[in-house]
């Protein structure tokens, strides 16, 4: 168990690093992304990306086959099922290309074309942007297999080296856009990203043929293995349309009846969330393969014990940041942003709270997974959020509701979602649901609810400053810390925590005092 922990820490830190360095990069360039396009241009590239993201939902269930079982044969050590599972994963995720790119250009184009709001004279830019996320899909559905393969091996630390590349890279196209004649800055963006993707898709792939023997291609013969993978895939399809559906067809939804404006303002306050969010989620991508592979193993307690402190130690790291973020949003958005489209405030504290709390339900639905026994789920969570969700959102705009209305919805939704999720992994696997809800929901929330009081005294009581801004991140992360000490772990927690402390405070010492000694000589 401690060798997991510390596998486990090592890898969040090495993606925590990369996660850092694309969120602070990708808030600084939307600000010159948003210049540099325009609001109208900026939602438009939004919206096109979201088109082609309805069409890979079929994807994301194969995906999520792919990672599962790859981990899954690394915890049995079946070597030989391995290479059979990755190959055929690859084979498939390669047929699945070819299926999608034949939609994408018929009825996709269609709809971009004919059903789109797309400001007049943009038709062309639109095109040219379609074409490009076509080109980004195509490489990113045959590459799910390779990245599956290195989280499976937990070798993280490749995607923090790449990361600071990519970072580089991406600042360097923010400032090419403002500074370099481009005819248009939206044709010339959606270009020179569409091609870094596909490079950096090319390198993930010679880094796994290198280091992994299982990625060496042979064609996987044997029936059996498709048949598992697919049948796995077939019941997490409902599942990916409840996901990736919901949250592109609201896109889609906000375009036709509001326009591109909107779009700029959903699309910026999910910029902030997704970096925000990405932090957290490290936690939850490390916890992952440990999950899956004690399943494997059939060590049940460490199993629960993950799933446990998953859920609650991914929501406090992200609430270190989303909370003072949401007190101070619109202070926030207009030091970032030179032009903050309508409604961003509103919609990034909705899509925090929202964020939030799906936080708890990552390592759930991770153990889920791991039993490869996904139907019960998909048919509960899946066929109820899939089956009322945007045709609640569609009837409320009808009835000329007011825009934000979808967030609401969307909340009231993921309640309901949340009970069947920890309903399904019950039918796989008994365990105390009241247990878990108290030691996972009840703690976080009564943790927050404490912490909060002296922020939202001190932003209660000074006005918006840069001062103010500096005293909330310190004051909420100093009260959220304490809180989590003291009620919000428990006592084996804590005293792994006062070891650390004391054996880093006496290395300290130690270290002081040889190099006071070697000094005085």
């Amino acid at each position: 168990m401690a060798s997991e922990n510390k596998r486990i820490a090592k890898n969040t830190v090495f993606l925590y690093i990369r996660s850092f360095l694309m969120m602070a990069i990708n808030l600084y360039a939307s600000r010159i992304i948003l210049q540099a396009l325009g609001v109208e241009d900026y939602g438009l590239y939004g919206a096109i990306g979201s088109i082609v993201a309805m069409f890979t939902i079929i994807n994301g269930s194969l995906s999520s086959g792919t990672s599962r079982f790859l981990t899954f044969e690394l915890g049995r050590g079946d070597m030989a099922k391995l290479k059979k599972t990755f190959n055929a994963s690859l084979a498939m995720h390669t047929a699945m290309a070819g299926f999608l790119f034949l939609l994408m250009e018929t009825v996709g184009l269609w709809f971009v074309n004919y059903k789109m709001n797309i400001p007049a004279g943009r038709e062309f830019a639109a095109n040219v942007v379609y074409q490009m996320s076509v080109l980004t899909c195509m490489f990113s559905l045959t590459q799910v297999p390779y990245s599956a393969t290195i989280i499976s091996h937990e070798k993280m630390d490749i995607y923090a080296y790449v990361g600071l590349v990519e970072a580089t890279f991406k600042l360097a196209l923010v400032f090419a856009l403002l500074y370099l004649p481009f005819s248009d800055n939206l044709i010339a963006y959606s270009i020179i990203l569409a091609l870094w993707g596909a490079g950096l898709q090319l390198f993930y792939r010679f880094y796994c043929y290198k280091r992994f023997a299982e990625t060496h291609l042979s064609f996987c013969r044997e029936k059996k293995v498709y048949t598992e993978m697919l049948s796995y895939s077939l019941w997490d399809t409902v599942g990916a349309f409840c996901a990736t559906g919901n949250y592109q067809g609201i896109n889609i939804l906000m375009n036709v009846f509001f326009g591109v404006t909107v779009n700029a303002a959903r699309q910026v306050s999910y910029q902030v969330e997704t970096g925000i969010n990405q932090l957290a989620s490290n936690l939850v991508t490390s916890i992952n393969p440990q999950i899956v592979k004690n399943y494997a193993k059939g060590d049940y307690k460490r199993f629960f014990q993950l799933i446990y402190e998953g859920g609650r130690y991914a929501y406090y790291l992200m609430f270190f940041i989303a909370f003072p973020v949401c007190l101070e949003a619109n202070y926030i958005l207009h030091l970032w942003l030179v032009e903050v489209p309508e409604y961003s405030v509103l919609f990034l504290r909705f899509v925090l709270c929202i964020s939030l709390f799906r936080m708890f339900s990552r390592s759930i639905l991770s153990g889920v997974h791991a039993t490869g026994n996904v139907k019960t789920l998909n048919l509960t969570s899946g066929v109820y959020s899939a089956g009322t969700f945007l045709p609640a959102v569609y009837i409320a705009y009808k009835l000329d509701a007011p825009v934000w209305s979808c967030f609401v919805i969307q909340s009231f939704n993921l309640c309901i979602c949340t009970m069947f999720e920890v309903r399904a992994l019950y039918k796989q696997i008994h365990f105390n649901i009241a247990d878990y809800f108290i030691k996972v929901y009840a703690y976080s929330i009564g943790v927050s609810l404490v912490s909060i009081i002296p922020s939202v005294l001190l932003v209660w009581l000074l006005e918006p400053s840069f001062l103010r801004l500096i005293l909330t991140l310190v004051i909420s992360t100093i009260s959220l810390s304490f809180c989590i000490y003291t009620i919000g772990i428990n006592k084996d927690t804590r005293s792994k925590i006062n070891k650390f402390v004391f054996n880093l405070k006496s290395a300290t010492i130690i270290q002081y005092t040889i190099k006071g000694r070697f000094m005085s000589r």
